[in-house]
């Protein structure tokens, strides 16, 4: 068979003579344009990387199958696509060691009758409703050739799937081994050479062709028969054959084709050729058009762009050809985005950002990681990290962020009022609601200290407060209306205070003219739900206010300190041997306090630290934890994040945010996520979110359903901030130390 391979990259200019009045004007524009660039402008132009960029955007508003291929990008293509390949055959290096050949040709009349055998016995489909009947459907094989064969069929699943051959069911993979016809010869060959030996020929042609047949044999024999699958035949296609039924077959279930438990009918196994599948027209289209070789994560894996090989950023991960990518320096002020599910990798990635991060910081550098996975997290940074400090905020053993700021009990109820309004969001926590957060922390932090309150509490028949959070929860109700107004009246007359006794009687309505309630108490409760809801939440962990050490984030940024703040569980076990946790919404709302305070002091103290050279470096864990979002209410993290993006540049900020639960940020936030100027997307599964990550990153979301667990897509910028296109690295183990740059000295 003729094996042919043929790239066609056309790019022809029509005479200005032969164009109408309009293009040549436009022709003109763009002349003047150059010539103003190449001699006009402030500074000196290299005119080659413009003159390519204006191609490629003038192309990018042609169809989708439209692209420019540049001389060194088409150089590697026609690299990539060395050997001889029946049909259109694409050759992909996936990963080291790891070559993926898809290799495409047309499905044959013999196989067309197969399909459609194939699509109505086993699947009870009817063929013409099927899209792999039809004009332009042909037929895919994918090769793969790795160490081990568990590789190499992975990496052929994945190449099968970045081609977006979802249609057909399951994807088969078996090992290359002989045929009997290679035995068979192997054995002739040996005969042969002993013939030659007996007839008084040279005896050694006789050793290789004893290895030969003895390798055939060991191969054939060592590698497992493959089951007769249609993914899976024999080569001689034209043959029908027939296979035993399974329980898992469709027709077998709903026909009753089913002949016993113990005995299982031979039904039709209709034959390709091994490890073909049936190539709709529109995946073909795609593995034959120019976009799809602009496009990296069409395939499986590429190389990344050069101007991030050596960039002298943090490491990334490795591309197709074992070369470590690193992100632009500069692209760090526009914020790195990191999601992906459970396990896929995204805590290595943000370990390794982190080591570099502290690595490479300055003395007037401030870097500060907010975790959510901390017994799984503080040990590796303690290891990666030896300088970082740590506050764990489910230990008590360690320090402690002030919430509640400096000043008198006022100003203390003030801050903390106002910083969970801006936190939470006025949707959760409206004017009334802050008032009355306000005056239940004003009356608890007032009458704590009071010598009198214990006895107080006794005397109307109530427990006495341990710390200002239960204090404040109880006196909006936490633990009922009676509660709730029996401490209000000891507080009062522990402190004998006219602002505690106002502040009671704004949080309870105080009493008519008969001695009662001037509000009763199930109008009441609903009054005070709102906020209680919020208290409550904070009263729930007590370690919050338990005796600790104290420190402020005023403090944390005036001694340029290295920080971990942990509000996962405890890193340190217990007496029990458990890892104390804060409840699932304690955690998210002291999260969102947290983050909301230091973006605050950044605002305050640090003005003009890009221009003094000067970072602050945010690493944090699980976004949704500082979001502040609470039952689809958009929280106030949102406004957070997107003030770091816009505006945190000129004050040195470097924002690393990560999260496995995009699908439960409110859309806001989601929008300003996938907006930071780097985007690090590990596998998403779920179709919907896939298919949002891949239109902002502009791929294909099979190619994000598809990646490997530590694969990860990535967009990003160059050093000039010019938008690179999305390619896939795979990311060292960072927690292990691979991948890692050298701590600096001292």
């Amino acid at each position: 068979m003729r094996r042919l391979f043929v790239i066609l990259a056309t790019l022809s200019v029509l005479p200005l003579a032969a164009q109408n009045e309009d293009d040549a004007r436009q022709f003109q524009k763009l002349a003047q344009v150059f010539r103003y660039l190449s001699g006009l402008y402030v500074d000196e132009v290299e005119m080659k990387p413009v003159v390519e960029g204006a191609i490629t955007g003038m192309l990018e508003e042609l169809d989708p199958h439209s692209a420019y291929i540049g001389a060194e990008e088409m150089k590697g293509v026609q690299e990539s696509f060395d050997g001889e390949f029946s049909g259109i055959g694409v050759e992909f290096n996936v990963l080291r060691d790891t070559v993926i050949v898809v290799n495409v040709r047309r499905l044959g009349w013999v196989e067309s009758g197969r399909l459609s055998d194939w699509l109505g016995d086993e699947y009870n489909m009817q063929a013409d409703t099927s899209k792999l009947r039809g004009e332009g459907v042909g037929v895919c094989r994918v090769v793969a050739a790795a160490p081990t064969f568990a590789q190499a069929r992975d990496h052929a699943k994945l190449a099968a799937n970045s081609l977006g051959l979802g249609l057909v069911p399951g994807f088969s993979a078996h090992r290359s081994r002989p045929r009997a016809a290679l035995c068979a010869v192997g054995v002739a060959v040996f005969a042969g050479a002993l013939a030659v030996f007996a007839a008084g020929g040279p005896w050694w042609p006789a050793i290789p062709a004893a290895l030969f047949a003895l390798a055939a044999f060991w191969r054939r024999f060592s590698c497992p028969s493959d089951e007769a699958l249609w993914q899976r035949p024999r080569h001689r296609w034209w043959f029908r054959r027939t296979r035993t039924a399974r329980v898992a077959d469709r027709k077998t279930l709903v026909g009753g084709d089913e002949a016993g438990p113990w005995v299982r009918k031979r039904i039709n196994g209709y034959a390709f050729q091994r490890s073909s599948m049936p190539l709709p027209a529109g995946a073909l289209a795609g593995v034959a058009t120019p976009s799809a070789l602009s496009q990296a994560l069409r395939t499986a894996k590429a190389s990344a762009p050069e101007a991030l090989k050596g960039d002298g950023g943090p490491n990334l991960g490795r591309d197709g050809g074992d070369e470590m990518a690193s992100l632009a320096p500069e692209a760090l002020y526009g914020g790195v985005g990191i999601l992906g599910e459970p396990g896929s990798g995204k805590s290595n990635l943000m370990h390794g950002l982190e080591h570099w991060g502290a690595a490479h910081a300055g003395p007037g550098d401030v870097l500060v990681a907010i975790e959510s996975k901390g017994q799984d997290s503080l040990p590796v940074l303690r290891r990666l990290i030896p300088s970082m400090l740590v506050i764990d905020v489910s230990d008590p053993s360690t320090p402690m962020i002030d919430l509640l700021g400096p000043g008198t009990p006022m100003d203390r109820a003030n801050n903390i009022a106002d910083l969970m309004q801006r936190a939470l969001g006025e949707g959760q926590v409206g004017q009334q609601s802050r008032i009355q957060l306000r005056d239940s922390v004003f009356v608890a932090l007032t009458a704590l200290p009071a010598p009198s309150l214990a006895r107080q509490c006794a005397a109307n028949g109530v427990k006495a407060p341990s710390g200002w959070t239960g204090f404040a929860s109880r006196l909006l109700a936490s633990e009922g209306v009676s509660d709730a107004r029996a401490l209000g009246l000891a507080a009062c007359a522990a402190t004998d205070n006219p602002d505690v006794r106002a502040a009671v009687e704004r949080l309870h309505g105080g009493t008519n003219a008969a001695g009662r309630p001037a509000i009763p108490d199930g109008q009441l409760m609903q009054r005070l739900s709102a906020p209680m809801n919020k208290m409550d939440l904070l009263a729930r962990a007590p370690e919050l206010t338990a005796r600790r050490p104290s420190v402020t984030w005023r403090q944390v940024v005036a001694n340029h300190a290295i920080l971990a703040v942990n509000i996962g569980p405890a890193a340190k076990a217990g007496p029990d041997g458990a890892h104390a946790a804060m409840p699932d919404g304690t955690r998210r709302l002291v999260g969102a306090l947290l983050f909301q305070s230091l973006r605050d002091e950044i605002e305050r103290s640090c003005a003009g630290w890009q221009d003094s050279g000067w970072r602050v470096r945010l690493y944090i864990d699980e976004l949704t934890d500082v979001s502040g979002g609470d039952d689809g209410q958009a929280g106030g993290g949102s406004a957070a994040i997107r003030w770091l993006r816009e505006r945190g540049r000129a004050y040195g900020v470097e924002l690393v945010a990560g999260t496995q639960n995009p699908s439960q940020m409110d859309p806001s936030l989601l929008a300003t996520f996938l907006g930071l100027m780097t985007l690090c997307c590990f596998t998403l599964r779920a179709s919907k979110m896939a298919q949002t990550v891949a239109d902002e990153m502009g791929c294909d979301p099979q190619a994000i359903r598809s990646l490997n667990v530590h694969d990860m897509a990535v967009r990003t910028v160059d050093r000039r901030l010019s938008a690179l296109a999305p390619f896939v690295l795979t990311v060292p183990h960072f927690d292990a130390g691979d991948g890692l740059d050298a701590v600096r000295d001292a």
